[in-house]
C-alpha cells in the first residue's frame, strides 16, 4: 500500500508543481474535470482510495499518526461530497478557480508540499 501512497503523492506533487508554474493550465484542467458529474464522482472515488491507502500504509510509515489523520479526512471528504451535492461543489470549485493566480500558486504550493510529504512519509 505504501507504493500506492507514493504514486498518489507523486501525482499530487506534480499537479502542485504544474499549478505553481502555470496556474492557468491547472485551472483549465480542474474546471474541465469538474464540469461533469463523472469528474465529480471520480474525484470522490480517488479521495476514498487515498484515505484507505493512507490508513493502510500508516503503520509502516515515518509519520503514522499524521497519515491516519489525513486518511480519515480524505474519507470524510469523499463521503461528504455526495451529501453536499454536485451543484454546490461545482459552484465552490468555480469560485476557487476564479481566484487570482497568486492564490492558485499558493494552493498549488501546499499541494506540492503535501505530495512530497506523502512520498517521504512512506519511503
Amino acid at each position: 500500500m505504501s507504493e500506492i501512497v507514493a504514486v498518489i503523492g507523486i501525482l499530487i506533487a506534480g499537479i502542485g508543481i504544474l499549478g505553481i508554474v502555470s496556474p492557468g493550465t491547472l485551472t483549465r484542467f480542474a474546471s474541465t474535470l469538474f464540469q461533469s458529474k463523472y469528474g465529480f464522482y471520480l474525484a470522490m472515488a480517488l479521495r476514498l482510495l487515498l484515505g484507505i491507502a493512507l490508513i493502510w500504509a500508516a503503520s509502516d510509515s515515518h509519520f503514522p499518526q499524521t497519515l491516519i489523520v489525513l486518511g480519515v479526512l480524505a474519507i470524510v471528504a469523499a463521503i461528504a461530497g455526495p451529501f453536499i451535492g454536485f451543484k454546490r461543489l461545482h459552484t465552490l470549485s468555480d469560485w476557487l478557480l476564479a481566484r487570482p493566480p497568486v492564490l492558485i500558486r499558493a494552493w498549488a504550493a501546499l499541494a506540492a508540499g503535501l505530495g512530497i510529504f506523502l512520498v517521504v512519509a512512506v519511503s
